[in-house]
């Protein structure tokens, strides 16, 4: 025996007496679990680990050793060491059963010699792949699911394709051992496929994953198995070509017929998942020159998607399934060839040419072709939804997704007729138009719903062969019947100009800018009695002053007056006010007050919420005000939230109900609140329709009048008829303007009070219908929203550009945000919006922004219309679920319920075809919802509300080619998913992360059309890369030359640069990202060229340069407007020498910077700055001399929690052109400089939580500028005093 054979020998048969006692084990407890019913009942999951436990370990002790399996020997140690756990706490005190099956040595047996096979470390490695092997594996793999549920359950779809594909190479394997094939060349192949897949099965079993927190060890198995499928899914191919092509050619056996048949009956799932994958690659990859392969694929998938199995012979449609396999192999082959193939081979315009002959060939073998369907349009507004479906078709066209390639001429083809139709009737259809032409515009209608259902369907793959074969060629050929109709027909427009004409509702959209001005008249009276019951300093014990009247009598108007009356602002210490509603939901309501109160968010329970309110007004004066209390149970439960203290504590409520007004009342009665008089209704119509212009023509003087008596003194009513006139007069002549408030006046029914809800929906109806069509939609997307809630101006914009409610048709140069703009300000000049200034999102941040909401009635209206027209349907925790809910194309869904699984089923499924929009919220932040989106291809916005999803389900969304906007909330996301970069129509980010920071580049860049991004943690790289090369930088400073030392910075350059490759990002909003000291930093700043809006954490170096000049280089973003910035260092010692601001900054906020003269300095030199706001900062030794700068263009000063005793100004030309001066929390601050009194730009100054004596400079700033000019221009508004 020659050297070395020996210890071989004794190797070999150690691993066969174990595998031995592993059989006898095995057989033991089998006849355990077939005989001992006793014993096993409440032992059963043990014994089944066991027994999973000893045939993987049968595998790895025949064929593992250090050579192919990472630290095999460590790690089978160490789980040995858990095998005897598990045993002894099987069979603890039950020696009998032992004894009885003869079991009582085999485990101590076992163990040993295990043990001892370890110790040999023997790493011969077999030159063949041994049958048992594979059959070893297959169990293996059949096992692990139970073995690591909680890992793989959510991976089972993968994992259950790895597993096949791994059976089929089995089988194949097994038929070239038996010599019915000659493949040796693919043996190599084979070798390398078994050990990854054995090595993957190892890494599960002995826990490797398990080392890490759950979300990032399912992260990391995900990843493993996507790319285990990735190469191995090819030598399927590959097995699939060999197979079939000898089937045909060389060979007839049984065994290879039955392969082929076996591996051709699961080669749809498996060939499906390859063609995703290459999809996700060509994205990743930024192939070039790829349209016919990307149709390709997707016409690959619609096929293996919806196989009408029932309708094709077997035998034809296996001849089709390996056709089908063959085109992917070739797809695969030219993706790994890329590199070596010019533009013209990989672009393989070939397969364009065999799509049309294989959508010939299905045709002719499919056995039954669907039945026509006639679908009948289910709305009101066709008008609404021919426009609606323009945009959508519009944007499929603009979108560049695969689907969408495979069908475009068709799509066009049914935009350009659907365009001609609505143009057509648009001009023509009135009360007086024939029978004849309304038919044909009713067919119109349903086969346009037809077409936006097949279309659909196509793009998400519902049933989508069958459309693409058959109902696509049909419901062109009607649309092209109906065009002829209507050409036949020669439609003419008729005349005349009623202002509530459809026709009316399609005049273009001026550019124009619309400041919104609230215009109040009347109920002063009842302002001054409500403003002397809140003041009255001889009544210490709690009131309640409720305001009670009908809807749009002015109940909000006049509580928000009274709320932010001057005399009152300073009276209270804290002031908070929230809407109720009808849907009353006490700990949303609680947590809105609370937020107000303490300035912080908190989600704890609706018991918490409760006593911490109390807490926190327990020792302060309050006013609360609860607007549109429905019922009494209502006011008095949120009532008895509130500390009873006798301090002059002031509630004031508003209800429609008076009944509500009078059981809550403490002392003071309610305030009954009475329509206008004529004289004021005549004065607010007059406001709101001529405004700059002043008074009314006297040639309007008399229609203008009866318009008004009609209203009955209702604000509402008015203020709706006058938006309706001022839309009505834009660009009309004078002589024309009376006939069109003659025609308002007819079509005014007068208000009765015995009708007055009916009245003000008609009111609102010829509000509406009088709207330009752009418009309607923008209005009916307020149904989504709550009553009274505040959407910012930004956020509403961005949400109707992502629903693609706004067209770019203005013909003109301007932007789509433009042309948005213009929309917003169009409703607001029509009443129908109102506008209110709220809190930015930010704790810290005191800087007002813009907001917009519409009146309760209003909201009622679109909640009704937005119903009838399926344009959005509200879904409330406890509510039925139906599919049909899905012909809605927007949902939103409230959800309670602590675990739940959305939109998994088959039928949810195949209905979200019309769904563009989607958006569930829960009040419980946890993390148990399971939440699909995989079948929701055509969703544009996707909105996510205190959901944890977990990895996979972030990952699925990366199916979603359509998105626009999507707000969601992940744990342990590391980086921006790869399957995202399908998200080329993405255009807003907002992203809730827990736990870690997510690393934006170089993904963020490959986004094309992404403009606004927020996550709560992110960073441009790598945060151990940035630490790395600061030190790098000192390394080179001291001049270290070390040859080492050298190349290591060079690889890190290199590393940043690479991620830098690529063109600019077109960002415009970037915010929430740390920003750590890098030259790669800097050089990633440069790629933001379009950046208008940055809110950034500035990361102090914990070993600065000691050139001082580390401050980012902001100056290279010269479009930046503004800037948000976080000065985040432990302590005090590391200086800022040079600052970097763009010059284009209109908008400055520090946080926590040290202030210093010569930061001033540079702030005063910006030469556009107009907003300036400082918080939690400390000025140099507690003052500001601010009498040598300029700051020539700032109109809002803000100061928040700062450190600051002394402030200078001895001049108003330090201030020239300010507005607003903001002091929130200034706790040392005492005066105001005088010199803010000569400012004469000067309107408003908001003090929160200040001493008293800065509230009584204000106050004398205020009387000095009354009694110089004597005009009371400034404004004060005083909260929080305290001594």
């Amino acid at each position: 025996m020659e050297k070395g054979e020996k210890p071989l020998l004794l190797f070999e048969e150690q691993k066969k007496r174990i595998t031995n006692l592993i059989d006898d084990f095995l057989n033991g407890l089998k006849q355990i679990m077939n005989e001992e019913e006793e014993f096993i009942a409440s032992k059963l999951d043990v014994i089944q680990k066991l027994r999973m436990d000893l045939r993987l370990l049968r595998t790895f002790v025949l064929f593992g050793n250090s050579t192919n399996l990472d630290d095999f020997y460590y790690r089978m140690n160490i789980h040995i060491n858990k095998f005897n756990i598990l045993t002894e706490t099987l069979f603890c005190k039950d020696d009998l059963i032992l004894e009885k099956y003869h079991m009582e040595c085999v485990a101590p047996l076992l163990l040993k010699e295990i043990r001892n096979y370890l110790s040999l470390k023997n790493d011969y490695v077999a030159t063949a792949i041994e049958m048992k092997k594979f059959e070893y594996l297959i169990r293996n793999l059949h096992d692990l699911p139970k073995y690591c549920y909680d890992l793989l359950q959510p991976l089972m779809s993968e994992y259950k394709i790895l597993r096949q594909v791994c059976t089929h190479l089995r089988d194949f394997y097994q038929l070239e051992c038996n010599k019915t094939t000659k493949t040796e060349f693919l043996y190599t192949r084979y070798q390398v496929t078994v050990d990854r897949v054995t090595q993957f099965c190892f890494d599960l079993w002995t826990g490797k994953y398990r080392n890490y927190r759950y979300e990032y060890a399912f992260s990391k198995c995900s990843s493993k198995i996507t790319s285990l499928l990735i190469d191995i899914i090819p030598l399927e191919l590959e097995v699939l070509h060999i197979s079939t092509s000898n089937l045909i050619k060389e060979s007839r056996s049984k065994e290879l017929e039955g392969f082929v048949k076996q591996i051709l009956k699961a080669s749809p799932r498996i060939l499906q998942k390859h063609l995703i994958h290459l999809q996700g690659r060509m994205v990743a990859d930024s192939y070039s020159a790829t349209q016919s392969i990307n149709v390709m694929m997707e016409f690959l998938l619609i096929f293996l998607t919806d196989i009408p199995k029932r309708f094709i012979h077997r035998g034809k449609l296996n001849s089709m399934l390996a056709h089908v396999g063959l085109l992917t192999r070739k797809i695969s082959i030219l993706m790994e060839e890329s590199s070596t193939m010019n533009e013209a081979e990989f672009s393989a315009p070939y397969l364009l040419h065999e799509i049309e002959r294989m959508k010939g060939d299905i045709k002719q073998i499919i056995l039954k072709a669907p039945e026509s369907s006639q679908l009948c349009f289910p709305m009101d507004d066709g008008f609404l939804f021919m426009n609606l479906l323009l945009r959508h078709l519009n944007d499929l066209l603009t979108s560049n997704s695969y689907s969408v390639s495979l069908i475009k001429k068709e799509i066009e083809m049914v935009k350009q007729s659907l365009e001609f139709l609505t143009a057509s009737f648009r001009q023509t259809l009135d009360e007086s138009t024939s029978g004849v032409v309304k038919d044909c515009w009713m067919c119109a209608l349903d086969v346009a719903y037809e077409a936006e259902h097949v279309i659909n369907s196509i793009l998400v793959r519902d049933k989508a062969l069958s459309h693409l074969l058959f109902s696509l060629p049909d419901v062109i050929d009607k649309i092209k019947f109906i065009v002829a109709q209507v050409t036949g027909l020669q439609l003419e427009a008729k005349n005349g100009d009623d202002p509530l004409d459809a026709k009316s509702s399609y005049e273009p959209i001026e550019l124009t800018s619309s400041s919104f001005v609230e215009v109040t008249v009347g109920h002063e009276e009842d302002e001054a009695r409500i403003i002397g019951q809140l003041l009255d300093e001889h009544e210490s014990k709690l009131d309640v002053i409720s305001i009670v009247g009908m809807p749009g009598v002015g109940k909000t108007t006049l509580a928000n007056k009274v709320y932010n009356n001057t005399l009152v602002a300073s009276h209270f210490k804290i002031r908070a006010k929230c809407t109720v509603s009808q849907n009353f939901n006490k700990s949303k309501v609680l947590r809105e007050i609370l937020q107000q109160v303490t300035a912080s968010e908190t989600n704890r329970s609706e018991d918490d919420l409760a006593e911490k309110l109390r807490v926190a007004l327990l020792d302060k004066r309050y006013l609360i005000v609860l607007d549109d209390v429905w019922d009494i149970a209502t006011g008095e439960m949120l009532i008895a939230c509130f500390p009873k203290v006798e301090r002059g504590n002031r509630v004031i409520l508003t209800s429609r109900s008076g009944e509500v007004g009078l059981k809550v009342k403490c002392r003071s009665d309610p305030v009954d609140l009475q329509v206008l008089t004529d004289e004021k209704s005549w004065e607010l119509f007059e406001k709101r329709v001529f405004r700059d212009e002043g008074s009314c023509p006297a040639e309007l003087l008399d229609i203008g009048h009866q318009i008004v008596e009609k209203c009955k003194g209702l604000p509402l009513a008015l203020v709706l008829i006058a938006g309706v006139i001022v839309r009505g007069r834009e660009g009309k002549e004078k002589e024309k303007e009376k006939d069109f408030w003659v025609k308002i006046q007819n079509n005014l029914d007068s208000f009765t009070s015995s009708n007055i809800n009916s009245q003000i929906m008609n009111v609102m109806q010829s509000s509406y219908d009088h709207l330009p069509y752009q418009l309607k939609p923008l209005l009916l997307y307020f149904a989504r929203l709550q009553k009274s809630e505040r959407t910012p101006v930004s956020m509403l914009m961005q949400l109707w550009m992502a629903e693609g409610l706004v067209d770019h048709d203005i013909p003109s140069k301007c932007s789509l945000e433009e042309v948005t703009e213009s929309y917003l300000d169009a409703l607001i000049s029509s009443s129908l919006i109102m506008v209110d200034h709220i809190r930015s999102v930010s704790n810290w941040t005191s800087v007002m922004m813009r907001a917009c909401y519409v009146h309760d009635v209003v909201h009622d209206f679109c909640s009704v219309k937005a119903g009838k027209e399926k344009f959005f349907k509200l879904i409330n925790s406890g509510d039925p679920f139906h599919a049909s809910d899905f012909l809605h194309h927007r949902l939103t869904i409230h959800t309670d319920d602590k675990k739940c699984v959305l939109f998994n089923s088959n039928k949810c499924s195949a209905g979200s075809k019309h769904l563009i929009s989607l958006e569930v919220s829960s009040s419980l932040d946890n993390s148990g919802y399971i939440f699909h989106t995989r079948h929701m291809r055509l969703v544009r916005v996707l909105q996510l509300d205190d959901i944890v999803l977990q990895h996979h389900l972030v990952e699925e969304i990366g199916s979603l080619f359509h998105l626009r906007f999507l707000k969601i909330w992940t744990r342990d996301v590391k980086a921006i998913p790869l399957s995202w970069l399908n998200l080329q129509n993405l255009e807003t980010l907002l992203i809730s992360e827990e736990f870690s920071t997510i690393v934006l580049l170089p993904r963020l860049f490959k986004l094309s059309k992404l403009k606004h991004v927020s996550i709560d943690q992110s960073s441009f790289f790598d945060k151990e890369e940035v630490e790395v090369e600061v030190e790098e930088e000192e390394e080179v400073e001291v001049e270290v030359e070390e040859e080492d030392e050298d190349k290591e910075e060079e690889d890190t350059d290199n590393i940043q640069s690479r991620i830098l490759e690529g063109e600019n990002s077109k960002l415009t909003t970037l915010s929430k990202v740390d920003i750590s000291y890098s030259q790669g930093t800097n050089d990633a700043l440069e790629k933001f060229q379009n950046l208008e809006h940055l809110d950034c954490t500035i990361i102090v170096p914990e070993c600065p340069p000691k050139h001082g000049d580390w401050f980012p280089k902001f100056d290279v973003l010269n479009k930046l407007q503004s800037l948000t910035a976080v000065y985040k260092w432990s302590h005090y010692g590391y200086p800022i020498i040079e600052y970097h601001f763009p010059t284009s900054l209109k908008d400055l906020r520090l946080h926590s910077f040290p202030i210093t003269p010569a930061l001033l300095s540079v702030i005063a030199a910006l030469p556009q700055l107009e907003i300036l706001a400082i918080f939690y900062s400390d000025f140099m030794e507690d003052k500001w001399d601010a009498s040598k700068d300029i700051y020539q263009s700032l109109k809002t000063l803000s100061l928040s929690y700062i450190k600051l005793s002394e402030w200078e100004v001895d001049r108003s030309e330090t201030f020239p052109k300010l507005e607003e001066l903001i002091l929130e929390r200034c706790y040392k601050l005492t005066e105001i400089p005088s010199a803010f009194e000569d400012i004469e730009t000067l309107k408003i100054i908001h003090l929160t939580n200040i001493k008293r004596e800065l509230g009584d400079s204000a106050i004398e700033i205020k009387k000095q500028i009354v009694e110089i000019t004597g005009v009371d221009r400034l404004q004060v508004h005083l909260s929080g005093l305290y001594e």
